[in-house]
């Protein structure tokens, strides 16, 4: 069985829709409130890391050219307004989780996992797949910290939540064999999403001192 055409445009939609909602945050509240830039360069080097996959011979390169290179300068337009313009409402003191501590295990992992294969393409692409799980943590760490966050930030992970779902669906339609890494990505984000939204759900509930409130 494989994937319909619908299918998959639904997929690519999916993927730009995260950052298109990031780009309208930007724009219209001018203030990156809510926003991990850390969690923000971790996703622009896995989008690069998708741009090198020339032929497309890996999952993270399944999508089409022109998406691969929108994604790239999506997310760096979106580093860049962080960090320079709307710097003054960058949350920094609650964007502390070092990077140093996620990038170092998936190098080493990525290494495990592509042992044999003397191609450093393909040691950057496991590298950028196993990034790609840990890339939303910095994120779900700045919101454990701040005390509102707005709308557009709930629709940014709801929206990389149904991505992931719709990625596992195709998956499942295309029916050939089974590529592990790929699918351990998609399961293990949608499972920090679930948890995501429970400590957030908790924190609403809960009369702790420093709440967690959806800003219209």
């Amino acid at each position: 069985m494989h994937s319909s055409p619908l299918m998959a445009l639904l997929g690519d939609l999916l993927h730009l829709l995260p950052v298109v909602i990031l780009l309208a945050k930007l724009w219209r509240t001018r203030s990156c409130s809510g926003i991990s830039g850390k969690s923000q360069i971790l996703y622009a080097f896995v989008f690069s890391a998708q741009v090198l996959d020339v032929y497309g011979t890996s999952s993270l390169g399944s999508n089409p050219p022109w998406m691969r290179v929108s994604l790239v300068l999506a997310s760096y337009l979106i580093i860049f307004l962080i960090y320079g313009p709307y710097r003054k409402t960058y949350d920094r003191d609650q964007d502390v989780l070092f990077n140093e501590f996620l990038v170092l295990p998936c190098f080493v992992l990525a290494l495990f996992a592509t042992e044999g294969s003397s191609s450093p393409e393909h040691v950057l692409l496991a590298f950028a797949a196993l990034l790609e799980i840990v890339a939303i943590v910095p994120q779900l760490e700045l919101l454990c910290g701040v005390q509102s966050v707005d709308n557009y930030v709930v629709s940014y992970l709801v929206s990389l939540g149904l991505y992931r779902t719709v990625f596992i669906l195709t998956w499942a339609l295309q029916a050939r064999e089974f590529v592990a890494l790929p699918i351990v990505v998609s399961f293990v984000q949608i499972l920090l999403f679930v948890v995501a939204f429970l400590r957030v759900f908790s924190l609403k509930q809960s009369k702790e001192k420093v709440p967690y409130d959806v800003v219209e």
